[in-house]
């Protein structure tokens, strides 16, 4: 689990709860993960960026700029939980992109 998954996939939690009493079929979960990012210290970073579907590709962020755009990350997390908290509804996230198809139990991969 990571701070971008967890806030989304908590509002999606609560519309299902919601469907579920008012005695609908909940929406798929969908959501995007637009990449992983690792502290190395204070001052340094790595960010690996993906697509949309959260198939990674060949670029990154990395040094002080990755700390930078990780300490900004952390920071505007901190803040959407507050402003959820003062304000449930204004939870929002970004829609998966479309995924492959899964292989076929006998096709090899």
């Amino acid at each position: 689990m990571s701070c971008q998954a967890a806030g989304p996939m908590g509002a999606q939690a609560a519309n299902t709860v919601v469907s579920r009493i008012a005695g609908t079929e909940p929406a798929a979960l969908n959501q995007a993960f637009t990449g992983q990012a690792m502290s190395l210290g204070r001052r340094a970073a790595t960010i690996q960026l993906a697509r949309l579907d959260d198939t990674p590709i060949n670029a990154y962020v990395g040094g002080r700029v990755g700390a930078a755009i990780k300490e900004a990350v952390c920071k505007a997390t901190v803040w959407s939980i507050r402003h959820a908290a003062a304000k449930p509804a204004s939870v929002f996230w970004i829609k998966g992109g479309r995924r492959p198809a899964p292989a076929e139990q006998n096709e090899l991969v």
